[in-house]
């Protein structure tokens, strides 16, 4: 139990001192990638441009309160979910990939119940230059879980990739389960992870995006298959990955504190030390 109590508090300090490290860049890379997934075709420069000629540089801070709040609510269950879940389950399953799998469809479920408000919020604000916005109209059941379904498939897509992958690139450079990953290593398996992430969830971003934005309503009355064609159809594979330099260069900031992380908090409260003590 205490060893429980103190993974608990160190995963909540963890969590705080990663997003009040990366969030200031982090914020912007996400505001200039929304925007241009919301506008298809346009450029880096053209998207900085129009959200500074509408709003000013404060303009890079669009949607800022919400995706704050969704980071800051997001680090008091993800990270015991990852640690415990795995190690609850493999007293099941010997897996290793399956562990991972089930856990990250786990964390992604759970996830998007808690947090389809705060990317519907930060979605509205971010592709609208509108002054006086507000979000308190938008606060309604109806209208706060527009999206749920997009969302909810596109953090099951992120979870299970990231888990399965880190998990193979981590001990894949280890000699040991129980030791700890060197810095190279860390950025390697950081890397890894970014690219392979991208690769498989920045078409699910860019439509979750059109879903949850108001000038693109149609999208929401169509299948998520018709919404992949039709960005397909019209602007190719560059639609759909539409911003993902920014995503990116955002996510490999992630990762090079949750890959370490997730490796000490492995190596001292799951499968890492129950793998020792076998």
């Amino acid at each position: 139990m205490g060893d429980y109590i103190k993974a608990l508090i160190e995963t909540q300090v963890i969590g705080a001192f990663r997003v009040a490290l990366t969030m200031p860049l982090e914020h912007v890379l996400d505001r200039i990638k929304t925007y241009k997934q919301s506008k298809q075709g346009i450029t880096y420069i053209q998207s900085y441009l129009d959200i500074k000629g509408a709003r000013g540089l404060i303009g890079l801070y669009d949607g800022f309160y919400p995706s704050f709040l969704r980071n800051m609510v997001k680090q008091y269950y993800r990270w015991p979910m990852m640690i415990f879940i795995p190690s609850m389950l493999n007293d099941h399953i010997h897996n290793q990939s399956i562990n991972k799998i089930i856990t990250g469809a786990s964390i992604g479920l759970f996830e998007s119940c808690i947090i389809t408000p705060f990317e519907r919020l930060k979605t509205l604000k971010m592709t609208s230059m509108a002054t006086g916005f507000g979000y308190l109209k938008y606060i309604t059941f109806e209208s706060i879980y527009v999206g749920f379904r997009i969302q909810t498939t596109r953090q099951v897509v992120s979870w299970t990739n990231y888990l399965y992958w880190d998990h193979k690139v981590r001990y894949a450079l280890k000699a040991d389960p129980g030791q700890p990953l060197s810095i190279v290593n860390s950025l390697i398996a950081s890397t890894l992870s970014s690219i392979l992430n991208i690769l498989a969830v920045h078409p699910f971003d860019t439509i979750k995006t059109l879903v949850q934005m108001e000038e693109n309503q149609n999208y929401r009355k169509i299948s998520l298959y018709q919404s992949f064609k039709i960005v397909y159809q019209n602007y190719g594979l560059a639609g759909l990955y539409a911003g993902w330099q920014a995503r990116i260069i955002a996510y490999f900031c992630q990762a090079l504190l949750t890959t370490p992380t997730i490796d000490y908090l492995e190596r001292n409260y799951g499968i890492s030390k129950t793998k020792k003590q076998q």
